[in-house]
């Protein structure tokens, strides 16, 4: 009795081993895939999944009995045309991806559906045994430009304030801290002050105003004008050259009133003279 129970124990220990280990190699499932089910916000160029399989189904015999097994689906309902392309490299990836060259445009923050038949077969001949689907969701167009123009609109907006804030602290600084502000003109407070009407007060302030921007302007233009430069001294710029207050005469007698008015009559009496004797 014993021993009949202890076969029957191993027994089912050896079937329980086999049916996980067929188990084990037995199964083909969908491991993962880009976009993941309920992603949003996916490009809406070159429109696709990338799916993994467990297993590979890249033989030529297994696409040709896999052909039809996946299709895309827009909000719609409607299904469109889409390449399948299986990788020979990656054991198990699959790329389905929208057909453009068909003039397919994918839609501004649209709901697609990628489903795969769970006929889809391995190399191996085994299947998924249900449908599997992936759902997703372009981005938003609009929403992603009317966020991309407040951001534009902030960031001018905040190059403008620092902009005018570094002029202000500027002028400040260029500005003397004792000068003397101008109060504003007041007519009707000048008017009442001088006893005139408010017509020849602000007339009056007119020309006043008017005089000063003239002035300002003559200023200005002065200011802005090229001065010439006066040479005070040659020898600075001149070799050989020697700077001297005034020429100096070759003797103190030579400098009185008397000596230049004897040398002036002598010319003149030898000019004179000369006249006479040519006669």
């Amino acid at each position: 009795m014993k021993r009949y129970s202890l076969i029957a124990f191993l027994a089912a220990i050896m079937i329980m081993a086999s049916s996980a280990f067929c188990f084990a190699d037995g199964g083909f499932t969908m491991t993962s895939s880009y976009p993941e089910d309920g992603d949003s916000n996916t490009s809406m160029e070159n429109l696709g999944v990338k799916v993994t399989f467990s297993k590979p189904l890249n033989d030529e015999s297994v696409k040709a009995a896999n052909e039809g097994k996946f299709a895309i689906y827009d909000e719609d309902g409607k299904a469109i045309a889409i390449k399948v392309l299986f990788s020979d490299k990656e054991d198990g990836l699959v790329l389905v991806l929208a057909d453009t060259d068909t003039g397919f445009v994918a839609k501004n923050n649209s709901e697609y559906k990628l489903v795969i038949s769970g006929e889809l077969m391995d190399n191996d001949g085994d299947v998924l045994g249900e449908d599997v689907t992936v759902t997703f969701k372009t981005y938003n167009q609009k929403a992603n430009n009317m966020i991309n123009m407040a951001m534009m609109f902030v960031m001018f907006g905040g190059i403008m304030f620092l902009s005018l804030r570094q002029n202000n602290e500027k002028k400040e600084e260029e500005t003397p801290k004792d000068a003397p502000k101008e109060a504003a003109f007041n007519p009707y407070k000048e008017a009442k002050k001088t006893g005139k009407t408010v017509e020849e007060v602000m007339e009056e302030q007119a020309k006043k105003e008017a005089k000063e921007a003239k002035k300002k302007a003559r200023k200005k233009k002065a200011e802005e004008e090229p001065q010439e430069k006066k040479i005070e001294n040659c020898a600075e710029y001149l070799n050989n050259v020697y700077h001297v207050h005034a020429p100096a005469p070759v003797n103190k007698a030579d400098r009185s009133v008397e000596a230049l008015k004897a040398m002036r009559k002598a010319e003149k009496n030898s000019k004179g003279k000369g006249k006479g004797s040519k006669k």
